[in-house]
């Protein structure tokens, strides 16, 4: 339990609650534990439950008529899913998958409405997290409106760079555990051919390289 209280407490949703609150929430709550690949919910499920990561890294995406992913972001430990079809009363707005090993608190839509009326700084922090995603939203869809392909992939790759706290050094920015070519073409919004493309053209010109891996951003691209 004490290393599951702590493990709660490491979320900064939580960082500021006490001992005894942090008790009554590792009560309130459960975990699980996710396989890699793992569907943790589809678009359109029902939701009662509000996930908080403690450990792994997930994906959220939408998936098109003909079955073609859109990902939408990444998430890793501290971030939460899954509140705005609790805040809502409505069916899951997308899916969510495992993209390695990962273990989540749970928390029901009665507890969590009990926290938010005893600690209304919570769903302030929940607002500025709702705030932050549909920040980024705007900004794909500002960037498949407006950047040609070369653009969509520099900044989806500026973007990962950042999720990963990608390492600075020598003038490179390295991303480590690349995601494969699909799923980059999954992020970027294009097909798996036109990626290939893209990411052969800029290694030509020296902005990158890639490895099996990782990739190596040589020079920043507007």
């Amino acid at each position: 339990m004490v290393m599951y209280k702590q493990a709660i407490k490491n979320v900064p949703l939580f960082s500021e609650l006490t001992d005894q609150e942090l008790n009554l929430l590792a009560a309130s709550g459960s975990r699980q534990k996710f396989s890699d690949k793992n569907v943790i919910f589809q678009e359109g499920d029902s939701g009662e439950v509000l996930f908080i990561i403690l450990s792994g890294k997930v994906k959220v995406l939408l998936t098109g008529k003909n079955g073609q992913e859109f990902i939408l972001s990444h998430l890793g430990p501290g971030n939460f899913f899954g509140e705005m079809a609790i805040l809502e009363s409505a069916p899951r707005s997308a899916s969510v998958v495992t993209v390695e090993p990962s273990e989540c608190f749970l928390l029901g839509r009665k507890a969590l409405t009990e926290l938010l009326k005893h600690h209304p700084d919570i769903a302030i922090k929940i607002l500025k997290n709702l705030s932050q995603r549909l920040r980024k939203v705007s900004e794909q869809v500002r960037s498949l409106v407006m950047f040609d392909m070369y653009g969509r992939v520099g900044r989806c790759l500026l973007d990962l760079a950042k999720f990963q706290d990608g390492v600075e050094t020598h003038g490179q920015l390295l991303i480590s555990n690349r995601p494969s070519f699909q799923e980059l073409a999954n992020m970027v919004g294009c097909s798996r051919e036109t990626l290939s493309r893209t990411l052969k053209a800029l290694k030509e010109n020296g902005s990158l390289s890639v490895t099996r891996k990782t990739i190596y951003i040589n020079r920043l691209w507007e």
